[in-house]
């Protein structure tokens, strides 16, 4: 084939119908194969380069291909992206393995089942199972080895309490991906994945808050791995069954006999600044007066830990009494941390309680800016708060 003849081909592939977006994108391809000519530090390189015919056909061909693996991807990707969705959203059942990483918290791992309506097991091994049932708001937990139950009443229960049930949480999450634009999918190809082919979608919209990447298996549709951020901490999900017969019998609240049985209970309902300022008031009781080192998840260890020693330090055996009274104490403190949470990157948080006694009414320990206001909330070591402009924040 001699060069005209390979041009003619090139001219009649160029001119078949392509979408506006797709061309664009083939020009930004070519654009780019241009910048790397230049990008040859010797005089000349580039211009020899171009010089030739068959560096200029294939600069065309660089553009043509572009212009075709993107009319693949943006006329065929959106529509399996939506059909992924539909097959995660539509699921009765489904087993699969979950990993948490994050920044200050301690790597977490298990196995997890889900059965409609709102019911979760996990369980790791040698570890405690937890059966979470939203429709009757109960949270068991049950650890063999001691032969004890903890059964959580959750009160106040909201539509989707994320943090009991994290494969309705990522369902939820997943769901504000339908309503997405085309352009905020983004197209990461294929590749063989535990044992599958797969394609691959990206998805980070701030806007719906959606962090979240989601590999499916090319034939079935179903996702065979994802992952979603969630502020700090990822989870990642893998090991996924869809539809598959799980027993009722692993989802009961029925608690075995010869088990000792302990009672929290937790307000599930929204936090407010009210339920943070009182989280701050339990930290400073229980913490000899401080506050939170970080304002993140890691302030939870921080406080585990000392409390552990303190019971350590007393030299005595906590007793069952106790181990609960400490666990109800951990929820109450924490109730109020999702709030800091929900406020998102535009409220200029700023924390500085580190450095802080309770008590202290001059020393600020945290600044936020409420979504849509022009003022901000400062809260004081006294657990005060007040108002101010931006020109009146404490320097």
């Amino acid at each position: 084939m001699n060069d005209n003849e390979f041009k003619d081909i090139l001219r009649a592939i160029g001119n078949e119908p392509v979408p506006d977006d797709v061309r664009q994108l083939a020009q930004k391809a070519s654009q780019q194969f241009d910048q790397q000519l230049q990008s040859f530090g010797r005089p000349g390189v580039r211009e020899v380069l171009m010089r030739s015919p068959f560096a200029k056909l294939a600069a065309a061909a660089v553009t043509i291909a572009a212009a075709l693996i993107a009319a693949v991807v943006f006329t065929g990707g959106r529509a399996s992206f939506a059909e992924v969705l539909d097959t995660f959203l539509a699921a009765r059942t489904a087993t699969f393995k979950v990993e948490m990483t994050g920044p200050g918290i301690p790597s977490e791992e298990f196995e997890g089942m889900f059965a409609e309506p709102g019911r979760m097991r996990s369980s790791r091994p040698g570890g405690p199972t937890v059966i979470a049932d939203l429709e009757q708001g109960v949270l068991l937990t049950l650890i063999p080895q001691l032969k004890q139950a903890v059964r959580l009443n959750m009160l106040n229960m909201p539509d989707s309490p994320g943090d009991i049930n994290i494969f309705e949480e990522i369902r939820r999450r997943l769901s504000r991906g339908r309503d997405l634009d085309d352009s905020d999918v983004v197209f990461l190809g294929e590749k063989e994945l535990d044992g599958h082919k797969t394609v691959g979608y990206r998805v980070s919209v701030r806007k719906a808050d959606l962090d979240a990447t989601v590999w499916a298996d090319v034939e079935t549709k179903l996702p065979v791995r994802l992952e979603i951020c969630t502020g700090s901490v990822t989870v990642s999900m893998s090991n996924i069954a869809f539809n598959v017969e799980l027993d009722e019998s692993l989802f009961s609240l029925e608690i075995p006999e010869g088990y000792e049985v302990r009672e929290l209970q937790r307000d599930m309902s929204e936090p407010i600044e009210a339920d943070l300022i009182e989280s701050f008031r339990i930290w400073a009781v229980h913490m000899d007066g401080g506050f939170p080192s970080k304002m993140d998840r890691s302030a939870v260890n921080e406080f585990m830990q000392r409390q552990q020693k303190k019971m350590k330090d007393k030299g005595v055996e906590p007793t069952v009494e106790d181990i609960t009274a400490l666990q109800q104490v951990i929820i109450d403190m924490t109730r109020g941390f999702p709030f800091v949470e929900s406020l998102g990157p535009d409220a200029d948080l700023y924390y500085t309680g580190a450095s802080v006694k309770f008590g202290e009414a001059d020393k600020p320990i945290l600044r936020y800016r409420p979504k849509g206001s022009q003022t901000y909330r400062i809260i004081y070591g006294d657990l005060s708060v007040r108002d101010a402009t931006a020109d009146q924040l404490p320097k």
